[in-house]
């Protein structure tokens, strides 16, 4: 068994990227990041990872002391390289601001406003997933409106 997330960032602030996520084509909730930038552009714990297609995986964050879904390209299953960026340790994960990202995709039940979300998913989102194999991908794409 594998899943599909999707991230669909639709909002950018000059502090955050915001967005929803979506599991096997099913609203799950909305997230919030640090800011998306221009290709090849990186703020070290301040930018959000360039959209893409990547890995997902379960495993557990030696920081945060818990299994957490991990976001990766590389073999060593931790790393993340796109459009000459690299990221390490890019996680999903409660949090409320762009200042509690550091570079990962923050997911909530509540968008409160552009800046600002509320009520980790991240809990429920890592149970969803052991269930479903604990592997698959993600897809992260910049939804701009005018």
């Amino acid at each position: 068994m594998s899943f599909l997330l999707e991230l669909k960032r639709d909002t950018y602030t000059l502090s955050s990227t915001v967005g929803k996520l979506y599991l096997d084509g099913k609203f799950f909730g909305h997230t919030l990041e640090d800011v998306s930038r221009g290709e090849n552009i990186k703020i070290y714990g301040e930018t959000a990872i360039p959209t893409g297609i990547y890995h997902v995986k379960l495993s557990i964050s030696h920081r945060f002391k818990r299994i957490m879904p991990m976001i990766y390209t590389e073999a060593n299953g931790y790393e993340l390289i796109n459009k000459g960026i690299s990221f390490k340790g890019i996680r999903i994960h409660g949090g409320n601001r762009s200042k509690d990202s550091h570079g990962c995709i923050l997911l909530a039940k509540n968008k409160i406003n552009d800046d600002l979300i509320q009520g980790s998913l991240e809990d429920e989102l890592t149970t969803k997933l052991q269930s479903l194999g604990g592997q698959g991908k993600i897809i992260v794409t910049n939804q701009w409106t005018s």
